[in-house]
């Protein structure tokens, strides 16, 4: 299961778009890639349907994976009486990105050593057009047992209490510093153990 990571630095501004072609999940429409996050909050999306099903890492909805994570930090965040966080596609893009990246890869660190244009945080914030005074990150690399018993909401609910059992990380879902958050998160392809992995990442900007 469980390792984490933190990396916190000031960040600009700048396409990465050639990586998201990479992910064919990412090009499947879905209610959840966008639109979810005008039309719910946390107390809302936690009653959709869709969020109470059971995830099948062979078949699953990448976009809804993504905004339950967004939404269960927001669910801490109310529950500490700090602000929700709004959500910014550019950081959610970057979040996924490098969650792929080292699924492919083979690496779990804020670092990326395998492909130059993404290497640190802000390198990636910066290709996807985040314009922010500062930033956050928090990485995780969590498994649930296969078959799959896990619900879309459970899977999120999980892994943010992971970070919050964390001290640094904990530090940075729950800061006052940030108004904007993108998760991004994928299932390795395959199995290991009866058990599937998931890396998972969180940018978190305070937009200029």
């Amino acid at each position: 299961m469980k390792n984490l990571l933190l990396f916190t630095l000031a960040l600009f501004s700048s396409g990465g778009e050639k990586y998201l072609s990479y992910i064919p999940l990412y090009q499947k429409e879905s209610y959840f890639k966008q639109k979810v996050y005008v039309e719910h909050n946390w107390k809302s999306f936690s009653e959709l349907k869709e969020a109470k099903q059971i995830v099948d890492p062979n078949n699953y909805d990448l976009h809804l994976v993504n905004a339950a994570l967004f939404f269960a930090t927001n669910k801490v965040r109310e529950d500490k009486r700090l602000k929700p966080l709004k959500f910014s596609y550019q950081l959610r893009d970057a979040a996924l990105v490098h969650s792929q990246q080292m699924i492919e890869k083979k690496f779990f660190d804020h670092f990326n050593n395998k492909t130059r244009q993404l290497h640190s945080p802000e390198d990636r914030m910066k290709l996807f057009g985040a314009e922010a005074d500062a930033m956050g990150e928090n990485i995780d690399f969590y498994n649930i047992d296969m078959p799959s018993k896990t619900t879309y909401l459970q899977l999120a609910d999980k892994i943010v209490d992971e970070w919050m059992h964390s001290a640094p990380h904990r530090k940075t879902m729950l800061s006052k510093v940030y108004s904007h958050l993108g998760c991004g998160a994928m299932f390795e392809e395959s199995d290991k153990n009866g058990v599937r992995y998931i890396k998972a990442t969180q940018d978190y900007s305070l937009e200029k």
